[in-house]
């Protein structure tokens, strides 16, 4: 199953960027990946996504239409998304190969060291 959502992230992605949708929703229910992994995996690359559309938007040049701002977003959400697909897939597809993480000790666990 984490094989196929790194496929489908990672190349799919990058190919076709909405099968990373589906790349996500295959990653979603995998248990080797912790939440902290899920969330950079999957949630950086979208909040990325946004951000860097919105940066190439307001640092690209003046249109004398709408429509010429909403090419250049479609233009830079595309590249971006290719982009970011890529590195989604290589950072999972890095953490898959290392294993599960040890889960961390709860704060009332953790011995205080005095002085």
């Amino acid at each position: 199953m984490e094989t196929a959502a790194i496929v489908l992230l990672g190349v799919g992605g990058a190919i076709f960027p909405p099968v990373w949708i589906l790349g996500a929703l295959c990653a979603l229910p995998s248990r080797v990946w912790d939440m902290r992994d899920k969330w950079t995996g999957l949630g950086a690359p979208v909040f990325l996504v946004v951000v860097g559309t919105v940066l190439v938007i307001v640092l690209g040049g003046q249109h004398s239409s709408i429509g010429g701002y909403a090419v250049e977003a479609w233009h830079g959400a595309t590249l971006l998304s290719r982009i970011l697909a890529v590195l989604s897939g290589a950072y999972l597809g890095t953490r898959l190969y290392q294993g599960r993480r040890t889960p961390r000790e709860p704060p009332w666990n953790v011995p205080h060291r005095f002085g």
